[in-house]
């Protein structure tokens, strides 16, 4: 049995996590996913070696890409897309607002939301059980291609760039994320550690500035994704 986590997403730099207890170890038509539990984060979500969430820090995460957006905008939104977020800890932030009526949430990989109502409850609280969330498995950007409901609220919790996440950065993703917005709306998208990404960074901040009048970008810190702040970029056209 191997007794530890090593993530090797950038070159020349590893993080290893000592694994108390392996839960899941298996492929899935998409990915190689691994669910274990740690001393240092509690219980860990891996995707392709690479990690997604832990139970002791996804609130600095979760809720830094939820609460900045919702508590910005003029009036309460309605409908929220989730981009990603098989974990089900961004849909669990934003059932706390009892006004949202819906939230649609995009995941490729049934694997992993089956796996996640399992064992990472204590990050979504049951939230991928919540009728008000529709869970939809496809590719995102195939859904935003054809969608055409509106929305009040845009959150990429996006894997990196690499795999199945590199067409979430394509300049086409951000051009369908425009035509899905309501006029009362606000988009984030989860952009990588710039210490450790910055090209990735920059990319991300030239296509929102493409197509929306207004973006910008604010930070948060999350141990588990090293290399020190992480951005979140946001962007609107409204005034």
């Amino acid at each position: 049995m191997v007794n530890s986590f090593r993530e090797k997403l950038y070159e020349g730099l590893v993080q290893e996590i000592k694994i108390k207890k392996l839960l899941v170890n298996k492929r899935s038509q998409f990915q190689n996913i691994k669910i274990f539990e740690t001393a240092s984060y509690g219980k860990v979500l891996a995707l392709d070696g690479i990690v997604q969430v832990t139970e002791k820090d996804e609130a600095a995460y979760s809720e830094m890409l939820v609460h900045p957006l919702i508590q910005s905008l003029k009036k309460k939104p309605n409908n929220v897309l989730i981009v990603g977020g098989g974990d089900g800890a961004i849909a669990e932030e934003v059932l706390k607002y009892n006004f949202i009526k819906t939230i649609d949430l995009v995941d490729i990989d049934k694997e992993v939301v089956k796996l996640s109502k399992k064992y990472l409850t204590k990050i979504n609280n049951n939230s991928l059980n919540n009728k008000k969330v529709k869970i939809h498995y496809d590719d995102a950007l195939n859904y935003i291609r054809n969608n055409k409901k509106k929305y009040d609220v845009v959150i990429a919790d996006r894997p990196d760039p690499v795999g199945a996440g590199k067409s979430l950065y394509k300049t086409e993703f951000y051009e369908n994320i425009k035509s899905l917005m309501s006029n009362n709306s606000l988009a984030v998208f989860q952009s990588g550690v710039p210490f450790l990404q910055k090209k990735e960074l920059e990319e991300v901040l030239d296509n929102v500035e493409k197509f929306f009048k207004y973006s910008g970008l604010y930070l948060t810190v999350v141990p588990s994704y090293i290399g020190g702040f992480m951005a979140l970029v946001w962007s609107s056209n409204n005034t």
